[in-house]
């Protein structure tokens, strides 16, 4: 091996952007990773009977504001232009989400302008309705909670729409990578100061004297001293349909209590510009079920109340203590991360 300077433990949005800014600095990179491939959990398959592009993980669709980011990006991969779009099934009808005019409308037989959606969502008897259908049983699955405990009062936090804009994020540019998510992870990954280690986790005192960038749990870095850290994880069941399209769109979430798992995904829809594929008579859909997290379970989103973020804050002073040590991404910071506030994070970082 050749001799490196800096470590980056950790393979994901957040490690591989940052081992390319170093590389790209003049340093001898060592980028490593307790997985067998690199790309976190943004890491898809490619399915070999029908081409289409699996997120093994659950859906990911790059978005962003951020002209740094997508600048950045961009030089690494090229984008489909994929507009996301989600959809609500209750009680048997399919509505288009976000909170909008044309799930309001549908929802409550209205036909309502865009002067009269603030004052229609005053109204108490219309917030609860639409809290319940929409989000009192997804919230309660997404979190383990018991429906009761959901605040209604969530749904005036939520951010309405006064037209019939149905694309689910606001982000004006976004889309998924042309040729697949791990082409831009072995993209960020091409450069000859850098070399790639799978299948081995990293130790405090792996390296002595090197610097390193670690984006694995931070609680598990130090053995879980001060105990775990809770995270809310997630299972998925996937099934290949001998049809040409099971729901029509990418992703469609099912709110309902009764219904165990809380979306569908169908993966062919993420490249709607590959029309061999999108022409088999073969679909993949993923079922994901929230699920509760013990230790070795892929950790998905952290609980955020007082306890969890005292914790998460004594291993960051654990940490911060350590000469050369950089901690950082979602796993490493406790905190939820889309790809583009990873790639902004990671951007921003002194190398």
């Amino acid at each position: 091996m050749q001799e490196i300077n800096a470590v980056v433990a950790g393979a994901g949005i957040w490690g591989c952007t940052i081992a390319r800014r170093l590389a790209e600095a003049g340093r001898k990179v060592l980028v490593i990773d307790s997985r067998p491939a690199v790309g976190g959990n943004v890491r898809c398959e490619i399915d070999p009977e029908t081409g289409i592009e699996i997120h093994s993980y659950g859906s990911h669709i790059f978005h962003t504001h951020d002209d740094q980011v997508w600048n950045f990006i961009r030089r690494f991969t090229e984008f489909n232009g994929y507009q996301h779009k989600v959809l609500a099934h209750h009680n048997g009808k399919n509505y288009f989400l976000p909170l909008g005019l044309t799930l309001i409308n549908k929802f409550f037989g209205t036909e309502l302008s865009p002067s009269e959606v603030s004052s229609f969502m005053k109204d108490e008897r219309h917030s609860t309705a639409l809290f319940d259908a929409f989000f009192r049983g997804y919230t309660s699955k997404q979190w383990g909670k018991p429906p009761e405990s959901i605040d209604p009062g969530i749904i005036r936090r939520v951010p309405v729409r006064e037209n019939y804009d149905i694309n689910y994020f606001n982000d004006y540019n976004q889309g998924i990578p042309l040729r697949g998510y791990n082409s831009l992870f072995e993209n960020l990954l091409d450069h000859p100061g850098i070399t790639v280690e799978c299948n081995r986790p990293y130790k405090l005192g792996d390296f002595p004297g090197v610097k390193v960038f670690y984006s694995g749990p931070i609680d598990r870095l130090f053995d879980y001293r001060y105990g775990e850290l809770p995270w809310r994880s997630l299972r998925f069941k996937t099934e290949r349909l001998n049809i040409t399209d099971y729901q029509g769109t990418s992703v469609v979430n099912y709110p309902d209590i009764d219904v165990p798992y809380t979306r569908i995904h169908e993966f062919k829809h993420y490249h709607p510009e590959d029309k061999a594929v999108m022409a088999k008579t073969q679909t993949i859909i993923m079922r994901e079920y929230p699920a509760n997290w013990k230790k070795g379970d892929e950790p998905y989103y952290p609980i955020s109340n007082e306890q969890s973020l005292a914790l998460a804050d004594k291993y960051k002073e654990e940490a911060a203590k350590i000469p050369n040590l950089v901690i950082g991404g979602r796993l490493g910071e406790y905190k939820y991360f889309d790809m583009d506030q990873a790639m902004a994070a990671a951007l921003k970082i002194v190398i």
